[in-house]
C-alpha cells in the first residue's frame, strides 16, 4: 500500500472512527446534564430546609416582615363595676282610671288620648237634671224643717217665762201646786217640741244632693296624659266602670326582677342607666326607689322599682328598658381594658411589652364591666398591655408600639 492509501486509510479511519467517540461524548454530556439537575435538586432540598428551619426558629407570632405592630395601655387603677343587664317595662309613676260616681248619661267629654291634663281639669260631665232637682228638694225641706224649729224655738220661749211667773205665783201662795206643775209639763212639752235634729237631718240632706251633683262633673286627679278612653257623649255611665284612663308619666318607672344573690347588693337611692331603644340613643339617669323585701311567690325573684325622670315624656307606658344593674363595685381597682385579656386554654393572659419584645403573663382577673376587668394578681400598676394586635402575638414576639391609652403608654 502506498502512501496515498495509508492516508486515506488514515481519514478513512479517522472518519470511521469518529462514529465511536461520537458515541462516548453524547453520553458524557447525559452524564453532565444527570449531574446538573441533581446539584439543582439538591440545592432546592437545601433551600427548602433551611427555610423550614428558619421558620422553626423565627418567633411565633412574629411578623415576616418585622416586628408585630401593636398599641398598648399602661395598667391603672380606677372603678369597675360589675354590672347585670335586666330588661323591663315603663309604666307611669300613677295611673288612675276615671270612674263617675254617679250613675247617668254622658253629656260632653273634653278631652281625648294622648291629650296632657293638669289637676283639676274637668274632663267629662254627667247628666245633671235629676240631681239638681233632687238639690232644690232638699232645700226646700231644709226650709221647712228651718221654719218649724222657729215655731219650736218660740213656743218654748212662751213656755219658759210662763213657767217662770208660776213659780214666782207658787211662792207667793197665788196658785196651786198643780198649777205650777202644769206649768213645768207645758215647758217640757215645748222643750221637746224644738226641731234641732230634723234641722240637722235636713241640712246633711241639701249637703249630700250637692256633693251628688258636683259628681256629676269628672275631673283629672294628677298631672297626667290621657292614656285610654272607653266613652263617648251618650252613652250611659255606670259607677263600676271606667269612661277613661289619665296617667302621670313626668316620672315614670321600670320594675325589674332581681335574684337573691344581688338583691342585697342594691341601695335605694342607686343611680341605674337605662337605655330604652324606642325613645332613641339617648341614656337615661333612673334611681331605685324600692327593693322588696320578699320575693315573688311565682317567680322567686326580688321586684326593684327605678324611677327615671321623664319631663319630655320620651318614655312611654309599655316601652322595653334594658337596665343595668351595679351589684359590685371596685372603687379602686388595678385594672385594664377587656380586650387586653385573652383565653388561651383556660388560662386568662394578657401581653406586657419589655424591651421591644411581648412577654405573656398569666393573670387572675376579677369583676368585669363593659369596659375594663379587674386584675387580682400578675401585674402591677404602670406596667404597659397590649390591647390592639394581640391575637398575633406568641411570648417573645417582637413589637412596635404605634400607639395607645394611659399614662406612660407609648413611653
Amino acid at each position: 500500500m502506498d502512501g496515498k492509501g495509508l492516508e486515506q486509510h488514515g481519514r478513512e479511519g479517522a472518519d470511521g472512527s469518529i462514529g465511536a467517540p461520537a458515541g462516548g461524548t453524547g453520553s458524557a454530556l447525559m452524564r453532565k446534564r444527570l449531574l446538573a439537575a441533581g446539584l439543582v435538586v439538591i440545592l432546592l432540598v437545601a433551600v427548602g430546609i433551611g427555610l423550614r428551619i428558619a421558620r422553626r426558629e423565627k418567633p411565633a407570632g412574629q411578623s415576616e416582615t418585622g416586628p408585630v405592630p401593636v398599641e398598648v395601655m399602661a395598667v391603672e387603677r380606677g372603678e369597675v363595676k360589675r354590672v347585670v343587664d335586666i330588661t323591663g317595662r315603663v309604666a307611669p309613676e300613677v295611673e288612675v282610671n276615671i270612674i263617675p260616681k254617679v250613675p247617668g248619661r254622658i253629656r260632653s267629654i273634653t278631652v281625648d288620648v294622648g291629650d296632657r291634663v293638669r289637676e283639676g281639669q274637668v274632663l267629662a260631665k254627667i247628666d245633671d237634671a235629676e240631681l239638681v232637682a233632687a238639690l232644690h228638694n232638699a232645700e226646700a225641706g231644709l226650709a221647712v224643717a228651718e221654719a218649724n224649729a222657729r215655731i219650736a224655738a218660740a213656743a218654748l220661749e212662751d213656755a219658759r217665762r210662763n213657767l217662770d211667773r208660776m213659780k214666782q205665783l207658787y211662792d207667793a201662795g197665788a196658785v196651786s201646786q198643780q198649777q205650777l206643775e202644769q206649768a213645768q209639763l207645758n215647758y217640757d212639752r215645748a222643750a221637746a217640741g224644738v226641731a234641732e235634729a230634723q234641722v240637722r237631718q235636713a241640712r246633711a240632706a241639701v249637703e249630700a244632693a250637692r256633693v251628688q251633683l258636683a259628681n256629676t262633673v269628672l275631673t283629672s286627679p294628677v298631672d297626667g296624659v290621657v292614656t285610654a278612653r272607653f266613652a263617648d257623649p251618650g252613652a250611659m255611665a255606670g259607677t263600676t266602670q271606667p269612661i277613661m284612663t289619665v296617667a302621670a308619666i313626668d316620672q315614670v318607672q321600670v320594675q325589674v326582677s332581681v335574684t337573691g344573690d344581688d338583691i342585697n347588693r342594691l341601695k335605694a337611692g342607686q343611680e341605674v342607666p337605662v337605655q330604652v331603644s324606642a325613645a332613641g340613643d339617648q341614656d337615661f339617669k333612673g334611681k331605685i326607689a324600692r327593693i322588696s323585701p320578699a320575693a315573688d311567690a311565682r317567680s322567686k325573684m326580688y321586684p326593684v322599682e327605678i324611677t327615671i325622670p321623664n319631663p319630655g315624656h320620651l318614655l312611654k307606658p309599655g316601652m322595653f328598658a334594658e337596665v343595668k344593674l351595679a351589684t359590685e363595685i371596685r372603687r379602686d381597682a388595678v385594672r385594664v381594658p377587656v380586650q387586653a385579656v385573652l383565653d388561651k386554654e383556660g388560662r386568662k393572659v394578657v401581653y406586657v411589652v419589655e424591651g421591644g419584645r411581648a412577654r405573656e403573663r398569666r393573670v387572675e382577673t376579677g369583676i368585669a364591666d363593659e369596659r375594663y376587668v379587674e386584675i387580682i394578681s400578675g401585674l402591677r400598676h404602670g406596667e404597659r398591655v397590649v390591647i390592639t394586635g394581640q391575637e398575633f402575638l406568641a411570648d417573645g414576639a417582637a413589637v412596635t408600639v404605634t400607639g395607645g391609652a394611659g399614662k406612660g403608654a407609648k413611653s
